[in-house]
C-alpha cells in the first residue's frame, strides 16, 4: 500500500498546463494502479514555465508521494524524488512575539520623554 513520503515510479498519462496525471501502483508489485496530480511547481528543482518541454506523455518518472487526501486524490512531487533536493526550511516567522520589545519602547519612551522636558525647561529658562 502507498504511503506519503514513498518514492516510485509511475507514467505520466496526462499533461495540462498546470501539471502532469501520473499513473502509479497502488501497491509495490500490483497491476492497480491510481493517478495523482504532480503540479507544475514540483516537477523540477527549476522553475518550469513550460511542462511540455520536461514531460511526455508515456514517459516513466520517479516520484514522491507527497499527500494523500480524504477524497482519494494524490499529491505527487518528481522534484522532491530527485536525489539532489533539499528540502529548505521556513524562514521563521516575524509574527512571534518579541518579549524584549514593551521593555525597550517603555525605556525609549522614558528617555524621550527626559530630553523633550530637559529641551523644554532650557527653552522656558531662556525667556
Amino acid at each position: 500500500m502507498i504511503q506519503q513520503g514513498d518514492i516510485i515510479e509511475g507514467t505520466v498519462v496526462r499533461l495540462e498546463e498546470y501539471g502532469a496525471f501520473i499513473d502509479i501502483p497502488v501497491a509495490e508489485g500490483s497491476d492497480r494502479t491510481v493517478t495523482g496530480l504532480c503540479h507544475v511547481s514540483e516537477v523540477d528543482l527549476n522553475f518550469v514555465d513550460n511542462i511540455y518541454a520536461y514531460l511526455t506523455e508515456g514517459e516513466k518518472v520517479e516520484v514522491r508521494i507527497i499527500a494523500i487526501k480524504d477524497d482519494g486524490k494524490v499529491d505527487l512531487s518528481i522534484r522532491q524524488a530527485d536525489p539532489e533536493f533539499e528540502d529548505i526550511p521556513e524562514p521563521p516567522r516575524r509574527n512571534r512575539l518579541d518579549r524584549d520589545f514593551d521593555k525597550r519602547l517603555r525605556r525609549f519612551m522614558h528617555s524621550s520623554q527626559m530630553i523633550q522636558g530637559e529641551a523644554r525647561r532650557q527653552r522656558e529658562s531662556k525667556r
